[in-house]
């Protein structure tokens, strides 16, 4: 990293070539830089993730080609009266991908993502939060298309104008995929190790220590396999700024027209230096943004001057992982029946375990509340000073 504490002009191409081509080796990236030796290309990324602004290479899923039944994923905004020491065990029962906590100057809010095989099944679960007053209200939105992401473009502009929101444009395709081919044991073993970036060697290793004998031409055939078929997709990702100079947000925005909502998702900081992931969940649209602190100061009210916007919410993080209150796991689909190529998540199971931790925890507080009577002579002292 520079010694004024930026990303250099240099390593700002160098960022742009490695997301834009992530299959390229050390030796390819260099003819794409200006650094001479490739031993300087191999220094200045790990300088760079280091220094936390490039992540990478790890794989994202197409979750929607996993299995022969549907699988969704929910994006749930809840909002207590509780800690968040007590409100996220429950959450994580039912086995989030992510929590974290937002800001918010009036409530505790936090936000979750789950995948789920019955969205009925999941929203009941969070109204038995809700009526035993674990949590006091939630939304959940489902994904309705696929993710798309841009990295931010390093030699943009920092706080970026709206005023191009709503320009035609040629929108792209965002239809989800879907299911056509089996997947075996294999496959499904290595998946969660190859979206949190581990290579092959490594996942050989972790695997014989659990006791599953693949060989590295296996495991080797089975990341091809997923790649080739659209499974999984290799990335890298890269902050616009150094960490303590990033903002990081969603936000949620609605319009009268799913067409001009998705235009509006495109056209978004746009060639901006904003990293951006963009999704529809049913009528609204989802950004996930990493900027400047100063593009997130002035955004609610640039978006509040475009009258086609009918509704907007956002939602600053309060933390990151693995920051205090923060939780996440990548998915390990044992609930993933290789014979049936189905999934189906124990929602039974979910209730139980809640109804068991909501009456150990009642049991607690009368237990506390015992021990808490205030003894006979205390009581009697206590009216004598009042009377």
């Amino acid at each position: 990293m520079g010694k004024n504490n930026r990303i250099t002009d240099n390593e700002k191409k160098l960022l742009h070539v490695i997301e834009t081509h992530p299959e390229l080796s050390i030796k390819e990236l260099l003819t794409h830089t200006t650094y001479k030796w490739e031993r300087t290309v191999k220094r200045k990324l790990k300088q760079l993730k280091e220094q936390e602004i490039l992540s990478g290479p790890f794989y994202v899923l197409n979750y929607s080609k996993l299995s022969k039944n549907s699988l969704h994923k929910l994006v749930c905004t809840v909002e207590t009266n509780q800690s968040y020491e007590t409100v996220i065990p429950y959450l994580q029962i039912i086995e989030p991908i992510w929590v974290y906590p937002v800001m918010s100057p009036h409530k505790k809010v936090l936000t979750a993502a789950f995948y789920s095989t019955d969205i009925t099944a999941m929203e009941d679960i969070l109204q038995l939060l809700k009526d035993n007053d674990i949590i006091t209200d939630y939304i959940a939105r489902v994904w309705h298309s696929k993710r798309l992401v841009e990295c931010a473009n390093l030699f943009g502009d920092s706080n970026p104008s709206l005023d191009n929101l709503l320009t035609p444009c040629e929108l792209p395709d965002m239809s989800l995929e879907y299911y056509d081919i089996a997947w075996n044991e294999c496959d499904l073993r290595i998946l969660p190790y190859l979206e949190g970036g581990e290579k092959l060697i490594e996942i050989l290793r972790k695997e014989k220590n659990l006791h599953r004998d693949w060989t590295y031409e296996q495991i080797k055939y089975s990341r091809g396999k997923m790649v080739k078929n659209g499974l999984i997709e290799k990335k890298y990702l890269y902050n616009p700024f150094l960490p303590e100079q990033c903002a990081h947000f969603q936000l949620f925005l609605k319009t009268d027209d799913i067409n001009v909502t998705q235009r509006a998702l495109y056209n978004f900081a746009k060639g901006a230096r904003v990293t951006k992931q963009y999704v529809l969940c049913e009528d609204w649209g989802k950004i996930t943004c990493v900027s400047h602190p100063l593009f997130l100061k002035d955004l609610m009210s640039k978006l509040d001057s475009i009258d086609a916007i009918t509704e907007r919410e956002i939602y600053p993080k309060r933390a990151f992982p693995p920051g205090r209150y923060c939780s996440g796991q990548i998915p390990e689909y044992k609930y993933f029946n290789v014979e049936t190529q189905t999934i189906e998540y124990p929602y039974h199971v979910y209730e139980e375990k809640i109804k068991e931790r909501i009456e150990s925890e009642q049991l607690v507080v009368q237990e506390s509340a015992k021990k808490l009577v205030v003894p006979e002579k205390v009581r009697i002292r206590e009216t004598e000073m009042h009377t």
